[in-house]
């Protein structure tokens, strides 16, 4: 048996009862707002990654650069005290090379101070400071001898010791040039004294044998001492 409807309501109620629609448009919006939501994620997230790899990197580049300071502070520190053991080496070899001639050069010395004088240093300048030496004092090194500066400072009771050994330094092989650089009244446990400096060039040679005691320069400072320098002394200790 055959069923037959017929829909009797009117066509505006008919299009009523429709369904709902579907916008394409809407679709494709949504579609691309998924797309372009979706890219800004994973973007985020690679970036996020590369991030997190870059901060990994500085500071494993830290941690290096950390290791290489404290290295580079040993090799520093190392490099110092290489510095300090090679100028003790050389100050010791120098020391070795010239030592029985600094014990000749003590004796000359010794042996040219007066009484009633006495000396509290004698400095020898590094040979670098040395400048240039005049042709009289370079005519009378030896081959071989080795020219620096020196310095000599010492006490005397009297100028008339004090200008005996400036007189005998003359006669010496090692010391040339001697000039006073200043002579001061000094005081010494209430003694009254002179303090003065000599300075000049010192010449010495390890092949320079012990020279001998000037007699003539001896005898030349004795007469002085008595004559010429007595007058000088005697107004300096009447001031």
């Amino acid at each position: 048996m055959t069923r037959i409807e017929i829909n009797l309501l009117p066509a505006e109620l008919k299009r009523k009862r429709r369904g709902l629609t579907f916008d394409k448009n809407l679709a494709l919006i949504a579609g691309v707002f998924g797309v372009v939501v979706v890219l800004v994620v994973a973007a985020s997230v690679v970036q996020s990654m590369k991030l997190k790899s870059l901060d990994t990197q500085i500071a494993e580049a830290q941690r290096k650069v950390d290791q290489y300071k404290r290295n580079i502070e040993l090799v520093d520190a190392l490099i110092d005290v290489k510095d300090k053991l090679l100028q003790r080496m050389s100050a010791i070899e120098s020391l070795d090379k010239n030592r029985t001639v600094w014990v000749r050069i003590m004796e000359d010395l010794s042996r040219r101070v007066p009484d009633y004088l006495w000396l509290s240093l004698v400095r020898e300048e590094p040979r670098a400071a040395v400048a240039d030496t005049s042709a009289d004092s370079t005519a009378s090194a030896s081959p071989g001898s080795v020219v620096s500066k020196v310095t000599v400072e010492g006490y005397s009771y009297s100028l008339n010791s004090l200008a005996s050994f400036i007189i005998q330094l003359m006669g010496s092989h090692y010391f040339k040039n001697m000039d006073l650089e200043y002579v001061k009244r000094a005081e010494i446990k209430q003694h009254k004294t002179f303090s003065f400096q000599l300075t000049g060039d010192l010449y010495y040679a390890p092949e320079l044998e012990s020279p001998q005691t000037d007699t003539a320069a001896t005898d030349l400072a004795s007469q002085r001492a008595d004559s010429g320098f007595s007058d000088v002394s005697l107004a300096a200790e009447g001031e």
